[in-house]
């Protein structure tokens, strides 16, 4: 059995052998074992598949619906994603409004108010007759209100109600707003204030700045005047020439000039060339080129901006410190602290010390006695009143809590109140000497409505 195992092993080695690709290329120094982990034997990993640039992996469907490359695609109707698989409300080929019948024509519809023959007349009639309007409203007269009218009003064509105005009365609209009222004139003051305070101009008006052109000359009409002052000769190119005198030569060249010597040495010694040290006229110092005059500004090793942003510790001052670990107070050991119900440090709400009788302005301590985060975020109903919730239940007795519901106007009156109080007593089982709260009061008055 051992000798069939083995013979097995070894022929499941060369299989294997066969299989990989590098098979013959190294020698194997434990034939008998199998190989571990698994061969990229025919793999289409290869240089030319590397190079190979290909396609973008699609996104997911479920995926897609969430990413704004697909909302936002041409053509896309612009969809929220949560109602992105919901069922459409109407099919695809739905069209809003009605379809026009092919034979419904301008000729046909032109038609119908033509003159209508004599039985249309007659059908149009019959069909009409079902409305009361049509009896009572006749097409082509007025309304009939069965008046009975004196005998001079039916018998003269050219009867009139009312009485004819004279000419010189004035219209309603002239009565309610009266065009001359003092109300609605605009002084020239008042015209004047409006420039100088709204600028309101009216359209196409010069601004007037109120000067007296007298004092500056004789002949200056605002009007019409024109300041400034006119070119004689058309200068042109005039950016050009500005950028580059040579351009005011006919031959676009600045001609030569010849200076004597001692100008010239005079602007060799008084001009600043660019990129050069001016000469002082101190001769040569034959110093080099990166020589630096003066001193530097830092005498000492100290620390500039980028030492104070990444620093420049050294080895010994990067080591931990000697005392860490240990206490730093002489008698308090570790163990002691560990065990010991004692709170060190000072607590933020200064409840353990009786806060001031004035409290300053500088004063930034908390003694217990404020507000805390929750009423801060979400503050009951009446506190901007200065009334909260625990004053509804604290007890009064029934003089002060009658007081209190009369004054707010919670109870109608003195009956309304001694009805809400007995109901409040039989709720809570409370006697006639026992203090009741306005809560209570409010818990009796919301059941009499429930029972209304």
């Amino acid at each position: 059995h051992c000798s069939s195992a083995v013979q097995a092993l070894e022929q499941r080695w060369r299989n294997r052998q066969s299989d990989m690709s590098n098979a013959g290329k190294f020698r194997d120094s434990a034939p008998l074992l199998p190989a571990a982990g698994r061969t990229d034997a025919g793999s289409a990993d290869s240089t030319a598949m590397c190079f190979t640039e290909q396609e973008r992996p699609p996104t997911p469907d479920h995926i897609r619906r969430f990413r704004k490359s697909y909302t936002g695609a041409p053509g896309m109707r612009v969809k929220h994603w949560g109602a992105e698989r919901d069922a459409a409300p109407r099919p695809q080929d739905f069209v809003f409004g009605v379809r026009g019948e092919k034979d419904a024509g301008v000729e046909h519809l032109l038609g119908g108010h033509l003159e209508p023959t004599t039985m249309q007349a007659y059908q149009m009639m019959r069909a009409e007759m079902c409305y009361e309007s049509s009896k009572v409203e006749v097409l082509g007269k007025t309304l009939n209100r069965k008046y009975d009218w004196p005998d001079n009003v039916k018998g003269d064509p050219n009867f009139r109600f009312g009485v004819p105005g004279a000419g010189d009365t004035e219209p309603a609209i002239e009565v309610v707003f009266p065009p001359d009222a003092p109300s609605l004139q605009t002084t020239a003051e008042q015209v004047a204030m409006y420039k100088r305070s709204h600028g309101a101009y009216e359209p196409g008006e010069q601004r007037k700045r109120n000067y007296t052109w007298e004092k500056i000359g004789e002949g200056i009409d605002p009007g019409t005047h024109s300041f400034g002052g006119s070119s004689a000769i058309d200068y042109k190119q005039g950016v050009a020439k500005a950028l580059n005198p040579d351009l005011e030569y006919d031959s676009r060249v600045k001609p030569t000039q010849l200076v004597p010597k001692t100008v010239d040495d005079f602007h060799k010694v008084r001009a600043d060339d660019l990129g050069k040290v001016r000469n002082l006229g101190l001769g040569d110092h034959k110093l080099p080129a990166d020589h630096i005059y003066g001193m530097s500004t830092q005498k000492f090793n100290d620390w500039g901006a980028k030492e104070c942003l990444s620093g420049n510790y050294s080895i010994d001052e990067q080591m931990p410190d000697p005392d860490l670990g240990r206490s730093l107070r002489r008698g308090c050991a570790p163990d002691h602290v560990l065990t010991s119900d004692r709170i060190f440090g000072v607590p933020c709400v200064r409840s353990d010390i009786p806060p001031p009788k004035r409290s300053s302005v500088a004063d930034s301590k908390n003694y217990g006695n404020e507000p805390g985060v929750k009423a801060l975020i979400y503050p009951q109903t009446f506190a901007q009143r200065g009334v909260y919730e625990e004053d509804f239940l604290e007890g009064h007795t029934r003089e002060a809590l009658c007081d209190i519901c009369v004054s707010s106007g919670m109870v109608e009156g003195q009956a309304h109140f001694d009805a809400l109080f007995e109901r409040a007593r039989a709720m809570y089982g409370a006697s006639e000497d026992d203090m009741l709260s306005v809560d209570a009061i409010r818990r009796a008055l919301y059941q009499e409505t429930m029972a209304e």
